[in-house]
């Protein structure tokens, strides 16, 4: 018999998780919305790990439950990197922003 959790009120986030990229310590959900290459501005890293989302949580900078290894981050230009990035996927540009628990 294996142990079981009975706080039902965890504030960690919990398996399967959705698509995210972790930069800056900070998770960042992707969204469907596409971003114009002529709204971004600079590269600021790339995917380093790519974790299945079912099986874990990404917890380091430049984890991705997404987007593969070596997929380029950018800052959006006239938006808060606190807030929101791109991240590439397939040839395309796709918004992921991050809201505070």
């Amino acid at each position: 018999m294996g142990c079981t959790n009975t706080n039902s009120q965890s504030s960690y986030p919990s398996l399967p998780y959705g698509d995210a990229v972790v930069w800056d310590n900070k998770a960042f959900s992707v969204t469907e919305e596409i971003v114009s290459p002529d709204s971004l501005d600079m590269e600021i890293g790339e995917v380093k790990r790519y974790i299945d989302g079912n099986k874990q949580l990404p917890e380091k900078d430049l984890d991705s439950t997404i987007a593969p290894v070596g997929s380029k981050l950018f800052k959006i230009k006239d938006m808060n990197l606190k807030e929101v990035l791109a991240i590439e996927l397939n040839g395309k540009f796709y918004k992921a922003v991050h809201s505070e628990p």
